[in-house]
């Protein structure tokens, strides 16, 4: 399916079979967006649905020819943050310990040889929700910690802290792997 300007005006004109195709056509990718954030499926449906509704509400501003699923994976990414953001708690998940240090660790590049996407994916979903989320930020969608900071409106300090304390859990979850695997 390609979207066109013909889609755009029947999902605008309110088709349902058309705009039931367009979700079906964009299901996976919204789908595998929000499982990289969520880690139940009733809250990465949530997800899915909620922007599916905005990109039909916003249909009229995405220009055919250009990357569709691009576009609706930074409708996702906005999802997502303004989801987390609604969460009353989240401000206490953000709280960083004082005896926590904020410094990067060095993770040895041998550690992540011969790791598939679907563990490293699994490994992702054991992070604390306001961790997993800014590293996924950082390390998967590419924002910088400036950026980050002012998406979620918190410290630099809490940014590098959650990617250091993912780091971390990860690497040790990636060594267990490799030494469970080896025996």
């Amino acid at each position: 399916m390609e979207v066109t300007e013909d889609i755009i005006r029947e999902v605008e004109k309110g088709n349902r079979k058309i705009t039931l195709d367009l979700y079906h056509y964009s299901f996976n990718v919204l789908m595998s967006s929000a499982a990289r954030y969520k880690n139940h499926k009733e809250d990465q449906m949530e997800i899915v649905n909620n922007v599916f509704v905005k990109i039909v509400k916003n249909i009229k501003t995405y220009r055919p020819g250009t990357a569709y699923f691009s576009w609706i994976k930074t409708i996702v990414k906005r999802e997502l943050i303004d989801d987390f953001r609604k969460n009353k708690k989240y401000k206490e998940l953000f709280k960083i310990r004082d005896s926590d240090s904020v410094q990067e660790s060095v993770v040895e590049p041998e550690v992540y040889e011969s790791m598939d996407s679907e563990s490293a994916f699994q490994m992702l979903n054991v992070l604390p929700p306001a961790t997993k989320l800014v590293f996924n930020l950082y390390a998967i969608e590419g924002y910088k910690s400036k950026e980050i900071v002012e998406e979620l409106n918190i410290s630099y300090e809490t940014v590098k802290w959650h990617i250091k304390q993912a780091r971390k859990k990860l690497k040790s979850l990636i060594i267990e792997n490799k030494i469970s695997l080896k025996q």
